[in-house]
């Protein structure tokens, strides 16, 4: 998979946006309370994805040449190293899916 097709599949998300982040592009839910769900290292032709831990455990377990927790303290709380170049389109969206939910802002609560 090439990472132009990372930035098409991200943007084709329900609400998201490209920014800047820290050089590099990262996509995000809009809105107040949307946060990263992925974010693109151009050079290195990789993306990281924003899981919990046990997403990352799963992709990891079942696509360990594809899916490794992030080398930095953020991979340790959920930050998934994607390599694109191992990843098919198919399991990549699954995951992108997956990331995307999991940065969607929580349902407003309405306790009686």
């Amino acid at each position: 998979m090439d990472i132009g097709t990372a930035r098409e599949l991200a943007l084709s998300m329900p609400g998201a946006e490209e920014r800047d982040h820290f050089g590099n592009p990262a996509y995000r839910v809009a809105g107040k309370g949307g946060r990263i769900f992925m974010t693109q290292q151009l050079e290195a032709h990789t993306a990281v994805l924003m899981l919990d831990v046990e997403q990352q455990a799963d992709l990891n377990a079942t696509h360990p040449r594809c899916f490794m927790p992030h080398p930095s303290k953020w991979g340790a709380k959920g930050a998934t190293l994607v390599m694109l170049d191992e990843v098919g389109v198919a399991v990549f969206k699954r995951a992108l899916v997956t990331a995307w939910e999991h940065a969607r802002p929580a349902p407003p609560r309405f306790d009686r």
